[in-house]
Parts: C-alpha cells; structure tokens; sequence
C-alpha cells in the first residue's frame, strides 16, 4: 500500500491530530494533577472523542434527513478526510505514548488489535473514497466520552447513562446500519467492515455490565 495513494487530506489530518495532540499529552502530564497510568490513559482519548463524535453529527444529520438512504453516504468530501486522518494518528499516538506512559492499560484485544485494525480500517476508507461512512460511525465514540470523564474524575462516573448509551450507539443503531447497507449499498465490503467490529463491541458491553 503505497503512501502516495494516500489523500492529502487524510496526511493533514493525521499531522495535524499528531501535533495537537502530543502536545496536549505532554503540558497534562507535566502541569496537572493527572498522573496514575488510568488517568493517562484518558488524556487523547477524551478529546479525540469529542472532536470525532461532534464531527460525526454532520454525516448522521444528513442521514437522518434522507431517511438512512445509505448510498447517499457513499463518497468522500475534504472534512472527512481531515478527520479520519485525525483519528488515525490517535490511534498511532495512544499505542506509542501508552506503551511509554500506560503500559499497563493497554491490552492485547481493546489495545493492540483494536487499534491496528482500526488503523487499516482508516487508511482503507480514505483510499477508497468512502471517508464519509467512517465519519458517520464516530457516533459510536459518544460512551467512550462518558467513560473518559468517569476515569478522569470518579465524581463525574454514571454507569447507568454510560449503559444506555453504549447500547444505543454501539449495538442497535450499529446494527440497524449494517441491516441498511446489507440491503441496500452494492459495495458489499461496507456492511462487512461494520459487521467486524460488533463482536468487539459486544465484547465491551459485556465488559461493562
């Protein structure tokens, strides 16, 4: 896979979510009282999160008025790019400085695979011209916030509204979209690459409960 087949947008993205977001992980760990690994562990995911699932609302907004007309969502425009490759050097960055840093927070499934896979994932969506789709997927990361803000700070914890949510997001809206494109997309490897990560995230709930 070569890396001049990969868009400008995604590289910018990625330089720019690697810049931000190093730099918001070292002046935290050196200028705050966050320190134990749990907490550190946090530090790139809670406003990864934020900037994913408020990028997100854009491409489910417009699924929402067509009606989940998925083939509407079938292509790639500038903004997706940037933000799949921000996420992806999260994704990056949260190996290399939780192997340095978090070591013990990082697990082989929800850590190693998880994020290698998900890395092929993005680098895959942004070079076939399907970005959107991806970005509309962020929704799924609106728990993981809730979850960030729980570890960050104990008091900010509620498991019940972390429940919901991830059932909400995660499982049935996940699943109504795979049912979607299963039936209606003629790019048949789309609701197979959302179908791949409902194991993991029936994983998680099960985890959680």
């Amino acid at each position: 896979m070569s890396i001049l087949a990969i868009p400008a947008g995604f590289v910018a993205g990625a330089a720019v979510g690697s810049l931000g977001l190093n730099a918001l992980f070292h002046t935290v760990r050196r200028n705050s009282a966050i320190r134990s690994e749990k907490q550190l562990a946090w530090v790139l995911t809670f406003p990864t999160c934020v900037v994913v699932t408020v990028g997100s609302i854009k491409y489910l907004a417009f699924a929402l008025a067509n009606g989940f007309d998925v083939t509407r969502l079938i292509h790639t425009d500038p903004f997706s790019l940037v933000l799949l490759g921000f996420f992806c050097s999260y994704l990056v960055w949260d190996l290399i400085l939780g192997h340095m840093y978090y070591r013990s927070t990082i697990s082989l499934v929800t850590g190693y695979i998880h994020h290698t896979l998900f890395i092929c994932m993005s680098v895959f969506a942004a070079k076939k011209g399907v970005a959107a789709i991806f970005c509309l997927l962020f929704y799924n990361e609106l728990p993981t916030i809730l979850l960030a803000l729980g570890n960050l700070r104990r008091e900010w914890r509620c498991d019940k509204l972390f429940a919901i949510t991830f059932f909400s997001t995660r499982i049935a809206l996940h699943t109504i979209l795979i049912m979607e494109f299963f039936q209606h997309s003629e790019i048949r490897f789309l609701w197979k690459l959302m179908f791949l990560v409902m194991p993991m995230h029936m994983y998680w709930f099960y985890s959680a409960m």
